[in-house]
């Protein structure tokens, strides 16, 4: 039986690079290659990305900013106990917050919710539809098969922006099955939500039972995602999500089924590894 040194190096490699975080930020990303959270942090990186104390400190009253800063930086957020998803606002939405962020006490600054609200079917005014504002509820897609994404899973959580000149309206249904209320907002984000995601849309459901989207689906439907994340085996689901605390003051981004992630202090180091084989990376 091979030992387990043995086992550990045909596995991930020299124990020593086995620890080391990705430095591969998207494709799009045209700035220097990010470090991990957990990697800078050995160098004095800001805490305020996943510390609740040194979030406050710095943008407590300016969410926007917050958003950015976790986009520009590359932040993972942990799902369900190790699944790390590289946050990724799309250009849109992007240049959406950095107007709101100019105001941090605005009117229009995304909101958390208060721990009292863990799941989006508590939240005031809560309807099964395809609606966002941008502000109480986003639109946004889990996506798979990234080769660069940070973490080292290839899992992104893409978050876009939606029409914010349209209302929703009780008793009709204009989204997928189960759908209670109707959206009449159109598909604004090139790299956001299509008309057919937003005309199908059932995020309430169990992901077994919706329509998972491939690059070519993609592509068709008016989003050119390979280009963008430079696979063409990726793929994907949208979800709505929202922002909530929990009691220990972090911040959760939960989609509407109820899965959700807390931006975690690294990109996941052997775990990462392990991942993107057990994940296909």
């Amino acid at each position: 039986m091979l030992s387990l040194s043995l086992v550990l190096l045909a596995a991930f490699g020299p124990l020593s690079l086995a620890f080391q975080s990705p430095r591969n930020p998207l494709v799009h990303r045209t700035a220097a290659p990010h470090m991990s959270s957990a990697a800078a942090a050995v160098e004095g990186s800001d805490e305020s990305l996943f510390q609740p104390a040194a979030r406050d400190a710095k943008n407590s009253s300016n969410t926007a900013q917050y958003l950015l800063d976790l986009d520009s930086e590359a932040a993972t957020f942990d799902f369900c106990g190790g699944m790390l998803f590289q946050l990724v606002l799309t250009d849109r939405l992007k240049s959406h917050l950095q107007s709101v962020a100019l105001e941090k006490d605005g009117d229009e600054q995304p909101l958390i919710h208060p721990a009292s609200q863990p799941l989006m079917n508590r939240i005031p005014g809560y309807r099964k539809s395809s609606f966002a504002d941008n502000k109480t509820i986003f639109h946004g897609r889990e996506l798979r098969k990234i080769p660069k994404a940070n973490g080292g899973m290839g899992f992104v959580l893409q978050l876009s922006y939606a029409d914010e000149a349209d209302v929703e309206e009780l008793g009709q249904q204009s989204a997928g099955k189960g759908a209670d209320g109707s959206w009449s907002g159109e598909a604004v984000d090139p790299q956001g939500w299509s008309a057919q995601e937003i005309a199908t849309y059932d995020g309430w459901r169990g992901d077994s039972f919706r329509q998972w989207r491939n690059a070519k689906m993609y592509n068709d439907e008016g989003w050119d995602c390979v280009a963008e994340m430079n696979s063409e085996e990726m793929f994907g689901l949208n979800h709505r999500f929202y922002l909530h605390y929990d009691d220990r003051g972090r911040m959760w981004l939960s989609a509407e089924d109820g899965c959700e992630g807390t931006p975690s202090e690294g990109s996941g180091g052997l775990l990462g590894r392990l991942g993107g084989m057990l994940f296909g990376r």
